[in-house]
């Protein structure tokens, strides 16, 4: 996955606020990445109405 990439919101594993839920199968782009808990890497998504948060890459899928 590389930053300008286009990804959908597949799943959400962990529990989290409810405008996090809401972009459950929304499309946003990758805008950076986050180290999450020093093993893991998350990835920052940034949507249309300019809100973004990061998902771990299991969370999203590249779009065509």
């Amino acid at each position: 996955m590389d930053v300008g990439q286009k990804v959908r919101v597949c799943r959400i594993r962990d529990r989290v606020a409810q405008d996090i839920i809401q972009k459950l199968g929304q499309v946003g782009q990758i805008t950076g990445f986050k180290m999450t808990d020093g093993s893991g890497v998350g990835v920052v998504v940034t949507f249309d109405d300019r809100s973004s948060t990061w998902f771990f890459e299991d969370e999203i899928e590249v779009v065509g």
